[in-house]
């Protein structure tokens, strides 16, 4: 098989209440699980993290779905990193959503 098929990504999007004080909380609770296990914003409520083979990734699932909490809405998807390197974007007028957001490269990005 070949490697882009093999390697693999994770995303998660998810739509939260945030009426009340708890799940408010809940909510922050679980965008914070997120960031702490590496996962990336690419948009509100919408993270990735790439996971380089099936098996990582089914640890990943397995650990959102222990995160999600009681009350909302949440969708994990994986994709291979043939299928990720299709996704396009444009970002036009100058705006870089990662600028605001105070963007890190995951560290498998980091050669030095």
């Amino acid at each position: 098989m070949p490697d882009g098929w093999r390697k693999m990504w994770v995303l998660v999007f998810y739509d939260l209440p945030v009426a009340g004080p708890n799940e408010r909380r809940a909510a922050r609770k679980f965008h914070e699980f997120l960031v702490r296990q590496g996962f990336d914003r690419v948009h509100y409520s919408i993270y990735n993290r790439f996971c380089g083979s099936m098996e990582r990734a089914n640890t990943y699932e397995r650990r959102v779905e222990k995160a999600v909490p009681k009350r909302g809405y949440v969708c994990l998807l994986k994709l291979t990193d043939r299928q990720m390197a299709n996704m396009r974007r444009w970002i036009k007028g100058g705006y870089d959503p990662h600028e605001s957001a105070q963007f890190t490269p995951p560290e498998q990005y980091r050669l030095f």
